[in-house]
C-alpha cells in the first residue's frame, strides 16, 4: 500500500511554493520580517515592498496581479494575489539578483522566493525588464 512517503506522485509539484532545498539567504528573511511588518500599514502592496526593500539596499522592478499565488499559497481560494520582482545583492554576492515576492489573493500572506523555481515567463518578463533598465542606465 503506498504511504505519502513512497506513492508514486510523491516529490512532484504539489501546488505549494517551490522548496529550492537550500537555506535562504539572510536578505529574503530580513525582505520578508520587513514586507510582514509594513503590509498591514500601506495601502498598496507596492507599497509595501519598496518599503521593505529599502533597508536591504534593494531595487523595486515592477509588480503585477498574479493568478498562480492564489493557487500556490493559498489552494483552497481563489482570486488574485500580487506578485513584485525586486533585485537585490545577496550576501556574499556583489552581483543583484532578482527575487519575487508574493502576496496572496486575502493579502493575508506574503513570501519571498528567489528566481530559480518560478514560472518561466515570470523570470523572462524580469530579466527583460532588467536588462531595459541596464541600457538606460549606460546611455
Amino acid at each position: 500500500m503506498p504511504t505519502p512517503e513512497n506513492r508514486p506522485d510523491a516529490g512532484k509539484d504539489s501546488g505549494a511554493l517551490p522548496d529550492t532545498g537550500a537555506s535562504l539567504p539572510v536578505e529574503f528573511i530580513e525582505l520578508g520580517l520587513g514586507l510582514e511588518l509594513l503590509v498591514d500599514s500601506h495601502c498598496e502592496f507596492v507599497d509595501a515592498v519598496k518599503a521593505a526593500i529599502l533597508p536591504i539596499e534593494g531595487e523595486f522592478l515592477f509588480d503585477l496581479p498574479h493568478a498562480l499565488v492564489s493557487q500556490r499559497l493559498l489552494p483552497r481560494r481563489e482570486g488574485k494575489g500580487r506578485v513584485a520582482a525586486v533585485r537585490m545583492a545577496y550576501e556574499g554576492s556583489e552581483t543583484p539578483r532578482v527575487a519575487f515576492v508574493y502576496l496572496s489573493a486575502d493579502g493575508a500572506e506574503t513570501r519571498v522566493e528567489p528566481e530559480d523555481g518560478q514560472p518561466e515567463h515570470l523570470r523572462n518578463f524580469a530579466n527583460s525588464f532588467v536588462a531595459v533598465l541596464e541600457r538606460i542606465a549606460h546611455n
